[in-house]
């Protein structure tokens, strides 16, 4: 499978165009982590976006002064995390590891930018695609917050 293929399985790419995958790629990269390895923790800066390729990456916030962790997301092939870098440069607002052994794309905020600015089309797809991944995860949370209602 060559990689233009590899990164197409990432929801938010899917529906790119192979030159617009290239140019993505061009700049990107791929890594992998190990189980158990620290991918960012909570208060780092924001500064990469992760799609997630093969394995599972667990998200998880720190409470009571960060002596504990508690997950809150498992990010699966297909799926994105660190996405709102693509918005604003704030820290990490929850650590992110390895749950398997795991291969991600990894890009800059940057790096995206510079693309999409040579290649608007590109950018609208992304943006679309990124909207409906996010009302998505909305929908989930409500719905998950209306189970745990007592009445």
């Amino acid at each position: 499978m060559s990689k233009e293929h590899l990164l197409s399985t990432i929801r938010l790419f899917a529906t790119l165009t192979n030159e617009q995958l290239d140019a993505l790629e061009a700049v990107g990269e791929y890594r992998s982590y190990e189980e158990g390895q620290t991918i960012f923790q909570e208060g780092d800066d924001g500064t990469h976006l992760y799609g997630v390729i093969e394995g599972r990456v667990q998200l998880s916030v720190g409470l009571r002064a960060q002596t504990e962790q508690v997950p809150v997301h498992v990010a699966t092939p297909g799926s994105v995390f660190g996405e709102f870098v693509l918005f604003e440069k704030l820290p990490r607002s929850a650590t992110a590891k390895a749950y398997r052994g795991t291969r991600v794309f990894v890009i800059t905020a940057e790096e995206a930018d510079a693309v999409f600015s040579t290649d608007p089309a590109a950018g609208h797809v992304v943006m679309r695609n990124l909207c409906a991944i996010l009302v998505g995860r909305m929908r989930k949370t409500t719905a998950e917050l209306r189970a745990s209602l007592t009445w």
